[in-house]
């Protein structure tokens, strides 16, 4: 897979050429213009004329060779500067048929670099033509494709290579080793299938659409974590190290108000890195002999103290507020190699039911260690009291005798005595708690059943969606709980009270954006803080409550990382990893499009443009959706760069049908006992209001994409409509039968979404909504991608659709993806799979078949 190093599109320059040839002669064309640096002379090395190891010596070629110029980071426009030793060269337009292109000052060997860019609207083979007097390397994309190494005074020696060219602008890069002989060098391309006139379009302007590698590549923010007094950030990152399939993860230590990275811990040994609860001090661990230390640095006096050693089995620790104590995590895989054994329940199918974990104290002043929990039921952590006198830590087991099947029993420890107490236990549905500032009341993060009727708010649904996420105050004296987020529509994913204020701050699904809130616990009002962006990613706040930073997206803007003044409520960059990665990138408009069904509900919804929009011209249509429980939020990037799609000529349309989480508790419950009767009438309705509202929108060439429920919605709207003229279904479920008993969530993802309906007892649900019996009903051409380890749908999901479909002499294609899970998270594979999505929707959609024709030939089986 090639990898795109140059960034493109913005503005073309009026510099651009555009080319033309007839289809009868197949005319080459022939690149005239070039942005151009010469650069000082070069010398060749001492002792270049001994014999190396090899028995070789130094010859000119070589000096050609050396990668003076980093290939893949170069993207520069005219006038750009070009730092070479200490000096400042500016790229300069120049034509190939000038008297200064490829002229050097120098009287000795120097290297001229000449850069130009040209853009291609589909999928296209095409010849690469050099007539090359001086010796050059030519690269494509920071791949190299020509090499000439023989210097030719008279006659231009011929070079050629066949490139295969996916949609979108690519840089031509020509290093020219001048010796004052002939510089003269003549590049051509020619199409080798059928093409037009504007099939190729030449350029001086690093501008471009998106692209899978602008998408991919590039350093990222992962996460924030601030210092106890909110001056100092730890900063998560990674990046991507292509073209091999690694990718490299480190964090930095940076000062919020000047921006200094004051430390790296890139390649080192350290994990687990956080800050004490008072001074700017970090804790970390390192493993010796699979067992670990545990150790402080100060950077106030530059000194690191090993607190404790040889743990066995680590997890994971926490501070205590007081930092007189570690509250760690030990955790054993119980499980044995076998041949044949008896499964004890149906979770011990799954490879980590045996893992346990427990808890342990560290004193910090006399390294004592204690163990704290013990027996055959995981103990989890849950929050440590702001006296540091008790901790909380729940249990949680399967119980197949009672919905919704998982039991969860809540404890609090005095970290002296070690006496523990209940508050509550055989909890139907479980959450997560932590300690108010005071140690009165906890803040208990669950869904709407979690204090039975108490939470709901679901109007005439039957069963809540209990990943719908709602906020209570318990109180631990009476035992009792307030549904503070009970009138309130978004889906709470995050929550921290706050010591200083005593405000609760929460992240929150609202519709298809990610916002931060607070909520006053005296007035009880909720308030939504002011942030540039669409897509919160973590928010974090110091300890002594008085900073809070976060990182966050928007559609058309990668995550940052941010701060956030509680007191002017304003927020201020910390970081913006991405910015050179996509500087020159031209991103095409976004609008929201929503419409109202006949009983009043309004389905919001939102539109991708192409880059270049033109309203009076016809485009094909990708309509996408997940219709399962969560909305697909308004991110940059992520596993379906809808941006990408509309940079590769599509008019996108995306909608949130019923059942998504952040609408409301009533709409997010309309997901129970539906399997997309509901939703997929929405899309269609959808579907058929959109192509009647815009013009441009050619109701000829609709396609359709989902992925996981997405999928299953995919093969299910193939059954209930034609208007599709492709579909395709990642990870989809065809039968809700066989994924209810085989997927590793199966039955427990059905307690919200088939609550109390079982294959016995709603055959109607089971059978007739699951797309596998009814696929004698699909015309559509459909593709099938699945991972061939795919635990949460199974891959027989799309085996048993691929045959029904193969049996009943429908149009189906069925493309593996080895090794890979739900996700396709390997870069390289991802890749892959995302051309192939293209390939498909441009055979389909734009009747262009070379692309899929060249990644899938067809065999003589």
């Amino acid at each position: 897979m090639k990898k795109y190093f140059v960034s493109i599109v913005l503005v073309i320059l009026s510099t651009t050429l555009y080319c033309s040839a007839q289809k009868e002669n197949n005319k080459s064309l022939s690149i005239k213009n070039w942005l151009q640096v010469n650069t000082e002379s070069i010398q060749l090395p001492a002792f270049h004329s001994t014999q190396n190891m090899d028995g070789d010596t130094y010859e000119l070629q070589n000096l050609l060779q050396e990668n003076y110029l980093d290939k893949d980071k170069q993207q520069p426009a005219e006038k750009n500067i070009l730092k070479w030793n200490g000096e400042n060269l500016q790229w300069t337009k120049v034509s190939a048929n000038a008297k200064d292109f490829l002229n050097t000052k120098s009287d000795k060997n120097s290297i001229s670099y000449c850069i130009t860019y040209f853009s291609t609207d589909e999928w296209m083979k095409a010849k690469l033509i050099v007539e090359a007097n001086p010796m050059l390397e030519v690269y494509i994309n920071g791949e190299k494709k020509i090499s000439h190494y023989e210097e030719t005074t008279d006659d231009a020696k011929e070079l050629s290579e066949e490139l295969k060219l996916e949609p979108g602008k690519h840089c031509i890069l020509v290093k020219v080793l001048n010796t004052k002989k002939n510089n003269d060098f003549k590049l051509s391309i020619e199409p080798k299938e059928d093409w037009n006139k504007n099939d190729i379009t030449f350029s001086l302007s690093p501008e471009q659409n998106l692209t899978i590698h602008k998408v991919l590549d590039g350093e990222k923010v992962q996460n924030i974590e601030l210092s106890s007094d909110g001056k100092l950030a730890i900063l998560s990152y990674i990046r991507t190290l292509p073209p091999s399939d690694d990718s490299e993860n480190w964090k930095e230590i940076q000062e919020i108000a000047t921006g200094k990275v004051l430390y790296t811990f890139r390649g080192s040994q350290l994990s687990d890195i956080q800050w004490l609860p008072a001074g700017n001090r970090i804790s970390y661990t390192k493993k010796y002999n699979d067992n670990t230390s545990i150790f402080i640095f100060d950077f106030e006096n530059g000194s690191e103290i090993e607190l404790s050693n040889n743990i066995a089995d680590f997890s994971s620790y926490n501070w205590t507020p007081d930092g007189k104590q570690i509250i760690y995590s030990v955790m054993k895989d119980h499980s044995e190699d076998w041949k044949i054994r008896k499964i004890q329940g149906m979770e011990d199918r799954l490879p980590w039911f045996r893992t346990r974990s427990f808890l342990y104290k560290l004193d910090i002043s006399s390294g004592i260690k204690q163990r704290l929990t013990f027996g055959t039921t995981t103990t989890g952590l849950q929050d440590i009291s702001p006296d540091s006198k008790h901790i909380l830590f729940s249990q949680s087991r399967p119980d197949y005798k009672e919905y919704p099947y998982d039991k969860q029993n809540l404890y609090q420890m005095n970290l002296k005595t070690f006496q523990t107490d209940t508050i509550w236990k055989d909890k139907l549905f479980g959450g997560s708690a932590q300690y108010s500032p005071d140690g009165s009341q906890l803040l208990i993060q669950a869904g709407p059943s979690c204090f039975g009727k108490l939470g709901e708010s679901i109007g005439k649904q039957p069963l809540a969606n209990n990943y719908d996420g709602q906020l209570y105050i318990f109180d631990l004296k009476s035992n009792k709980a307030e549904p503070i987020t009970i009138d309130f529509d978004p889906s709470v994913s995050q929550a921290v009270w706050n010591k200083s204020d005593k405000n609760i701050y929460l992240k929150a699904n609202d519709q298809d954006y990610i916002r931060l809130y607070s909520y006053e616990t005296i007035s009880k009002e909720f308030s939504t803080l002011e942030i540039d962006s669409d897509v919160v990613g973590n928010f974090t706040l110091s300890a002594n409550g008085q900073s809070m930073a976060y990182t966050a997206c928007s559609i058309s803007s990668p995550y940052k990382a941010f701060n956030y003044d509680l007191e002017s409520n304003t927020s201020s960059l910390i970081c913006n990893p991405q910015k050179e990665n996509i500087e020159h990138v031209k991103f095409g408009k976004t609008e929201d499009w929503n419409f109202t069904k006949e009983d009043g509900k309004t389905i919001i919804g939102r539109v991708y443009y192409p880059p270049n929009f033109d309203s009076n011209k016809k485009y094909p249509v990708i309509v996408n959706y997940y219709a399962g429980t969560s909305p697909v939020e308004r991110s940059y990037g992520g596993r379906y760069p809808l941006n990408l799609y509309a940079a590769m000529g599509y008019v996108v349309y995306l909608l949130q049908p019923s059942g998504a989480i952040g609408f409301g508790q009533e709409f997010s419950a309309e997901h129970q006992n539906n399997w997309g009767i509901t939703t997929a009438d929405e899309i269609i309705e959808g579907t058929k209001k959109f192509l009647k509202a815009h013009s441009f929108a050619d109701a000829n060439r609709v396609g359709c994409i989902g992925a996981s429920y997405g999928g299953f919605m995919t093969m299910l709207l193939q059954t209930r409509t034609d208007i599709f003229a492709a579909a395709i279904s990642h990870a989809g479920i065809s039968d809700i039968t066989s994924y209810w008993g085989e997927g590793y969530w199966g039955y427990s993802y059905s307690v919200n979404a088939s609550g109390k309906s079982f294959p016995w007892n709603n055959r109607k649900l089971y059978i007739d909504q699951s797309p596998l019996f009814n696929a004698d009903k699909i015309v559509t051409p459909l593709l099938l991608i699945h991972g061939s380890v795919d635990t949460n749908v199974p891959l027989g999901e799309s085996i048993q659709m691929y045959q029904a479909l193969k049996l009943l002499g429908k149009d189906v294609d069925f493309v593996q993806v080895k090794n890979q899970d739900h996700h396709i998270k390997n870069y390289t594979q991802r890749i892959l799979w995302n051309n192939t999505i293209f390939a498909y929707f441009a055979k389909h959609l734009k009747t262009q078949s070379q692309w899929w024709d060249d990644l899938y030939p067809d065999k003589n089986l």
